[in-house]
């Protein structure tokens, strides 16, 4: 008798009223790329200490972006923690206010021929006085260490880059910690800036996968709903929503919004988790990944420049 009565009353067994309303809520694994990055980071500080000199890797900030100074910041602490000589140039902000793009121009012809520094950035984004395109093809092809110079672009397009840009290693190295069979999965890409997710895209399709990217306008949801993969390199809060979202999609967030300092925000939505299968975070995603690739590139090139 008092069997039968637990069997009919499910809070005498123990049991909710309703088994399925107080089971732990469905959440994404996170890709924790800051671990994955110190372990890159570790084992490129030892290749480095075996080399005849540091590498050197030299950044250009253009104007006062305060997220920018906090990845250039970031790149520099990266550099002291591996041994590499980190040389940072500002300007167009309130450090020399009124430079031209002629005098940018000529910095990086300096660092050109300067042997002892093996990596060139120009932080973007960069204030829209200045042409883009133009001061990134002023950097020396074999010193292109973002890998955004046109001839390297072209050499991802034939399989043939030596350098690989960091944002596209970063992402492939989220996508290899998920361990799931990523050939022929719909890959979507959010992104206003081509200089990012063209590559991007060329880099996956050759990996096997389907790839489209599109731009975040009207009709964004209807797309992103098709993707095994979604990612995101747009800059805009919590742009991506759950219902934006298929279940147990890999969702990759790229883009980055400083908040205050020290705190950021990613293009997608954290009640995303609830949906996805995967997830990289913001912070402590792509961007601790996009540094250390950043500077095992410096070292590949500072290699190539010593042994060559």
């Amino acid at each position: 008798m008092i069997e039968k009565d637990k069997q009919a009353n499910p809070e005498i067994s123990g049991l909710p009223h309703n088994d399925t309303e107080k089971m732990p809520k469905k959440t994404a694994q996170l890709i924790d790329g800051k671990n994955l990055a110190e372990k890159i980071l570790l084992e490129l500080k030892g290749q480095i200490a075996q080399l005849n000199r540091p590498p050197g890797l030299a950044v250009i900030l253009i104007g006062d972006d305060p997220a920018s100074k906090l990845y250039v910041r970031n790149k520099k602490l990266a550099c002291e923690k591996v041994g590499i000589v980190f040389h940072s140039y500002f300007c167009g902000g309130t450090c020399l206010p009124n430079v031209t793009e002629i005098e940018i121009l000529k910095a990086i012809d300096f660092l050109n021929n300067d042997p002892t520094i093996d990596g060139i950035i120009v932080q973007l984004p960069i204030p829209q006085k200045f042409n883009t395109q133009k001061i990134i093809n002023r950097i020396d092809p074999k010193k292109d260490v973002d890998g955004f110079h046109p001839e390297n672009q072209k050499k991802i397009i034939t399989g043939t880059a030596i350098i690989i840009p960091p944002l596209i290693q970063a992402v492939n190295a989220a996508l290899m910690a998920t361990q799931e069979e990523l050939k022929d999965k719909n890959t979507i890409i959010i992104s206003k800036n081509p200089i990012f997710s063209e590559p991007l895209k060329i880099y996956l399709s050759n990996q096997g996968l389907k790839v489209e990217t599109v731009k975040p306008d009207q009709g964004l949801a209807d797309k992103t709903k098709k993707a095994d993969i979604l990612i995101t390199v747009v800059g805009q809060k919590h742009l991506i929503k759950k219902t934006m979202v298929k279940p147990d999609a890999i969702i990759i967030d790229v883009g980055t919004n400083l908040i205050s300092e020290n705190k950021w925000n990613g293009d997608v939505d954290p009640k995303v988790i609830e949906v996805a299968g995967w997830l990289t975070p913001v912070p402590g995603g792509i961007g601790p990944l996009t540094v250390a690739f950043l500077l095992t590139n410096t070292y590949q090139l500072a290699k190539k420049n010593l042994y060559a």
